[in-house]
């Protein structure tokens, strides 16, 4: 019968190796060969709308959020997925994401929307933006339902500024004006020591007075962009410049001439200097190892009780597996620990 025991005096012995080191950053090696830092990680929000309580349903959004955070996964990102949100909802992902992953001043911070957009016309004639919540009321029938419960592009604006890190892309599968961002349609340039500073950069899949499609083109040429369709100069890797030129380009292609995405920059001199950049296939990434390496090997449990079933920091790791000089053995390999 196999029986558990809590053994004083066992003898554990430990035989470790440093074989592997955590990686502390993400550097990219230039056309030069110079190596430029970028940041720690990258963390991505992804959002999508389709099961609305008042506006048209969105079949495809949802799909459309799960393919994105799929591609964005395998590109090594860390995502978190939020669907259908209400508009408490999405305000609270917002802000776990501002006050919490975008905190690190050291990441580079990914948010994607898919749903309904709308634009109101203000008194001085400018057109703002709005990204639709699932239970936010028709701007027609409840316009202060509608204003309290959507969020105005004033209101990402603010999220923006608000995260720390050093770079923000954010990517809107919807239509409505963006007036926080200066419209880019220059070529983009190799990447250098200023692309690693501080940016906000945003991108739409319209313009205010265009219709997205439930079957999203935006959504594919997007993830096809990251992937390496968008490395224009061939170098290895993506910027959002560079993505925005392709996503103006390519949509506007495969639509038809019916949607026309818009990108740039915030307008503000401290944060518009940088680009984001996306590490595609063929692209170098040099890992900075931290202070702190872990450590692998093996971990030699033996004691002079035969049946005796191994218990470490309360978790069974299972029973004696065979003899040793005469006395039972546990092994147990890939213990791992902090210097």
């Amino acid at each position: 019968m196999m029986r558990r025991f809590v053994i004083p005096s066992l003898s554990v012995f430990f035989i470790l190796s440093f074989v592997s080191l955590v990686y502390g950053a993400i550097t990219v090696k230039i056309n030069s060969g110079k190596e430029i830092r970028l940041y720690k990680d990258y963390h991505a929000l992804v959002v999508g709308v389709g099961d609305y309580d008042y506006w048209p349903d969105l079949r495809g959004s949802g799909n459309d959020a799960k393919q994105v955070a799929q591609a964005l996964k395998g590109m090594g990102m860390s995502v978190t997925t939020v669907l259908n949100p209400t508009s408490a909802e999405l305000k609270k992902a917002l802000n776990n994401l501002t006050y919490g992953q975008g905190r690190e001043r050291d990441r580079a911070i990914l948010f994607f929307y898919s749903g309904h957009g709308e634009t109101e016309v203000l008194a001085t004639g400018q057109k703002l933006g709005y990204i639709v919540p699932k239970d936010t009321p028709l701007p027609a029938r409840d316009p202060s339902g509608f204003a309290d419960k959507a969020i105005s592009m004033n209101q990402i604006e603010t999220y923006a500024l608000r995260i720390k890190s050093k770079h923000v892309l954010m990517v809107f599968d919807s239509c409505f004006s963006g007036t926080v961002f200066a419209s880019l349609k220059s070529a983009p340039t190799d990447i250098s020591e200023k692309s690693a500073r501080a940016v906000r950069q945003f991108i739409t899949a319209g313009s205010d007075e265009e219709q997205v499609p439930d079957e999203s083109v935006f959504k594919t040429c997007f993830i096809q962009g990251i992937k390496g369709e968008a490395d224009f100069n061939k170098d290895g890797y993506v910027t959002a410049s560079e993505l925005g030129m392709h996503l103006d380009s390519s949509v506007v292609n495969y639509t038809l001439g019916s949607q026309h995405p818009q990108y740039g920059k915030i307008r503000n001199p401290e944060l518009d200097k940088g680009d984001f950049i996306f590490v595609a296939s063929g692209g170098t990434v040099v890992h900075e190892p931290s202070l702190f390496p872990v450590t692998t090997g093996t971990l030699l449990v033996s004691a002079d009780i035969s049946g005796a079933q191994v218990y470490i920091d309360g978790t069974d790791r299972g029973g004696v597996n065979d003899r040793h000089n005469g006395a039972t053995v546990f092994r147990r390999n890939g213990a791992s620990g902090k210097g």
